[in-house]
């Protein structure tokens, strides 16, 4: 929410000099979180020290990181994260996939905190001293009644949970065609919920509409932006599956292996 608050960084986003070459640039975030151990170091020169940390965990979280981008998602979490958290928390959770990472043998659920940027955050402008306070005041309904979380949400429907969840157990299952028909429709319905947000124009609704047969692979810049309205992991897991036939293999074990450091 700061990044899209921030009065600083908002003029950064408008500064030509940093889309030089690139086209227009903004500012994000993407977070990988695992849970454990790690043991602390100084790295650096008499000049300059950091501290550094070293642990499998450490590079779980880096692994989890990296899959952002894969999914398109803001936030990974591993499992390990999501075991600690209150019911409330887990109940915000979406279980994207079972895999295991470059590194490690270990089988587990990745989630994510599905969440989503708005035009208007200013409307909902905290002071810091009232932040401090809302911490101090802290409870798990806050998943529940805080505004920004609230409106960075406004886009998930039950309707769009429930689709995305039969996808994914079908998917995990096996039943490839039935996966990929479900995955479709949650990635239709996450798409018609930024519609009606008003995250996407009148005009550019209509000329996405008339996207027939969507293709993850098409490089048109109409087909690009209207992916990116969509739902990712959905988008993820259909890629996934199509570009291996759409059938799962006859040892398919319900997990796979993320490739990505």
């Amino acid at each position: 929410v700061g990044i899209h608050r921030d009065k600083t960084i908002l003029e950064w986003n408008d500064d030509i000099r940093l889309g030089l070459g690139v086209g227009a640039a903004s500012i994000n975030l993407l977070f990988g979180m695992d849970a454990g151990w790690a043991v602390e170091g100084a790295v650096g020169s008499e000049y300059k020290i950091d501290a550094t940390y070293l642990s499998p965990h450490v590079n779980m979280a880096s692994r989890m990181m990296s899959a952002t981008k894969q999914y398109g998602v803001h936030f990974l979490l591993s499992e390990r994260v999501q075991k600690l958290l209150s019911e409330n928390a887990k109940g915000t959770l979406r279980h994207l996939d079972t895999v295991t990472v470059k590194g490690s043998s270990v089988q587990q659920k990745i989630f994510t905190y599905d969440a989503k940027a708005r035009h208007d955050f200013f409307l909902y402008s905290r002071t810091e001293s009232q932040a401090d306070l809302d911490s101090e005041r802290y409870s798990t309904s806050i998943w529940q009644t805080d505004q920004d979380l609230c409106a960075m949400r406004s886009h998930v429907s039950d309707e769009f949970i429930a689709a995305f969840t039969r996808g994914r157990d079908e998917y995990l299952a096996g039943n490839w065609p039935q996966a990929i028909e479900l995955l479709l429709q949650a990635d239709n319905l996450m798409f018609q919920a930024q519609v009606e947000e008003g995250y996407v124009t009148s005009m550019a609704e209509s000329s996405f509409r008339n996207l027939n047969n969507l293709n993850m692979s098409d490089d048109r810049e109409e087909s690009q932006e209207r992916l990116a309205l969509g739902d990712g992991p959905s988008q993820n897991l259909i890629v996934y599956m199509k570009s291996r036939g759409g059938v799962a293999p006859k040892n398919w074990a319900g997990y796979r292996a993320l490739t990505s450091k």
